[in-house]
């Protein structure tokens, strides 16, 4: 969809993790496990971890499909993965890690009290461990500052996970991003941020990628990093 897609006619990056958080919610549903059914249950989905993998962007209005599953859970997480298909070619692929809350008191509720026994897996988990990023950005360089507006803001009354990428890519120009040419997003969400406030994106080298990028509350902590290869 022309929407999806940015100056070039390639489907945006917030868009492909808007597609995989739309994939979650709409299978998440179906097996019993999604945000109304979990709501009965005083719990919310939050992700913690993600890093999206990109083979190829595809152009506007490629016919696409989107497949995504659950692997087993973890005591109090698990794991869902997505890939973009293009007649059999993997575009794009997303591992994550999830955890319900309790609305209570915001502390995890345990996976056997309510994720599915079945084996929903359609392929083995993504082996390769997540970025190991440092919480210590007191070096790094500015790259601009981002005031949460209501359109950031999703049903869980706080930013928006993909939110938090729009917001940082909008640092860059459009030639800055073409010239990255990204090829992987390995994002960690930390903090909860609400409407009204201001953070502040800073990036430092990384010896493995283009650089780091964390997002920095008001008072200094970071809520978001971000490792861009």
């Amino acid at each position: 969809m022309p929407s999806m897609c940015d100056r070039n006619s390639l489907m945006s990056i917030p868009a492909m993790l808007d597609m995989f958080q739309d994939a979650a919610g709409i299978h998440a549903g179906s097996v019993g496990i999604g945000a109304l059914a979990l709501e009965e249950r005083g719990l919310f989905w939050i992700v913690s971890k993600t890093r999206l993998r990109i083979n190829r962007r595809p152009q506007v209005q490629e016919l696409l499909e989107s497949v995504t599953w659950i692997q087993p859970a973890e005591r109090v997480s698990c794991e869902r993965d997505w890939a973009l298909m293009k007649d059999g070619e993997q575009l794009a692929y997303v591992r994550s890690i999830w955890a319900a809350l309790r609305r209570e008191d915001f502390r995890p509720g345990h996976m056997a009290d309510f994720y599915p026994d079945s084996d929903f897996s359609i392929a083995p988990p993504d082996d390769v461990p997540f970025t190991r990023m440092g919480k210590n950005f007191d070096d790094a360089e500015l790259l601009g500052e981002y005031r949460i507006r209501s359109v950031d803001i999703d049903r869980g009354g706080h930013m928006n996970n993909v939110n938090y990428v729009r917001a940082m890519l909008g640092c860059f120009t459009c030639e800055q991003i073409e010239e990255m040419d990204i090829r992987e997003l390995d994002m960690q969400f930390i903090l909860q941020c609400y409407e009204g406030e201001t953070i502040r994106f800073v990036r430092r080298p990384s010896a493995d990628g283009i650089m780091e990028v964390g997002a920095l509350n008001e008072e200094g902590r970071v809520c978001f990093m971000a490792a861009i290869k």
